[in-house]
């Protein structure tokens, strides 16, 4: 199973939306959302259309980062409760309590009173051990699954924790390169490296599941990116990164008129894009994204940067659920 981690961002939730029928019957996906925003009404369209196609999502209800970094840890948790109780009927979502320190045993019996008899989630955003008298508050909820986003599990947490399943959030580098941003007259570059063997594990040996970031950075960040360039994951096939997702990087150089400069290197991408397509090592899916991209590309009109970045986390989903459902890559 996977668990990407996502924040609510605007992007997120358009892609995760036009995701929802296909990760919903795969059943290998399930979304954990940790808010940065105040704003209700994307992420309550996206978390009913999830509930109404039966899909599981373990919703933060404390946030805590960018604007919910001044609330504080007594008053965040209304803010959940509030759009918890706006999603009806309430079968697939799953509470999820965020533990750092500066939540209190107060907080936690709050949170488990307001959702008694509901499967939880929990969220441990530091060091495991400092956290665990607050944990130890949650006795009288199911647990279903923990997050930990400090550091990898232990065998002494997992032992103390059993048989609550643990969940290491991996904080894995999806950045451009450095020297891809810097691409001058030396025409079009690309880069291909690895990014995780995580689902290839799984298929292997199973286990608790897996999470990260998806091709998105592990932070939340309202800025766009560079533009003009676009970076996808793929399967490889073959090799010595045989079955690890890695990331291709498509960036065009900078040798067109300042006015046209996003647009004609981003239909430059694309060509190379389309291109790659035809590599017998790499699947692509074909995923939805792949399709909207090749359609940009047999157009000739580039989608704008925030349409890509959408459909950049789009494909991901859709080609690691294709992954673990069997559906990619194709036979």
């Amino acid at each position: 199973m996977y668990f990407p981690y996502l924040y609510g961002m605007q992007k997120e939730m358009l892609a995760l939306r036009q995701s929802i029928p296909l990760l919903a019957a795969d059943a290998c996906v399930q979304p954990v959302i940790e808010p940065v925003r105040h704003r209700l009404a994307s992420l309550t369209h996206t978390l009913q259309a999830c509930e109404n196609e039966g899909l599981p999502v373990w919703m933060v209800v404390n946030p805590m980062l960018q604007e919910f970094g001044g609330v504080g840890a007594a008053p965040a948790p209304s803010w959940g409760r509030h759009l918890m109780a706006s999603i009806q009927p309430r079968k697939h979502l799953c509470p999820t309590l965020l533990l750092h320190g500066g939540v209190t045993v107060d907080v936690v019996r709050l949170f488990a009173q307001s959702f008694a008899g509901q499967v939880v989630g929990v969220v441990m955003a530091e060091e495991p051990q400092s956290l665990m008298h607050l944990y130890n508050a949650l006795e009288s909820v199911q647990v279903g699954r923990v997050f930990l986003k400090h550091g990898p599990c232990t065998t002494p947490l997992r032992e103390r924790l059993a048989p609550t399943p643990l969940v290491w959030v991996e904080p894995l580098d999806a950045s451009m390169p450095e020297a891809l941003k810097r691409v001058g007259m030396g025409g079009f570059l690309q880069e291909r490296r690895f990014f995780t063997d995580a689902v290839s594990r799984f298929l292997e040996v199973g286990g608790n599941g897996f999470s990260d970031y998806t091709c998105l950075p592990s932070l939340p960040h309202a800025g766009g990116g560079p533009t003009g360039c676009f970076h996808l994951s793929f399967h490889q096939i073959g090799g010595p990164l045989d079955r690890a997702l890695c990331l291709e990087f498509f960036v065009a150089e900078r040798q067109f008129p300042p006015q046209r400069l996003a647009e004609a290197r981003f239909v430059k991408a694309l060509q190379n894009f389309h291109l790659a397509l035809d590599r017998r090592d790499a699947c692509f899916g074909p995923t939805e994204a792949v399709r909207r991209f090749v359609g940009c590309h047999i157009r000739g009109v580039p989608p704008t940067q925030a349409l890509a970045r959408q459909w950049q986390l789009m494909h991901h989903l859709e080609l690691v659920s294709g992954l673990l459902s069997g559906r990619f890559p194709p036979r």
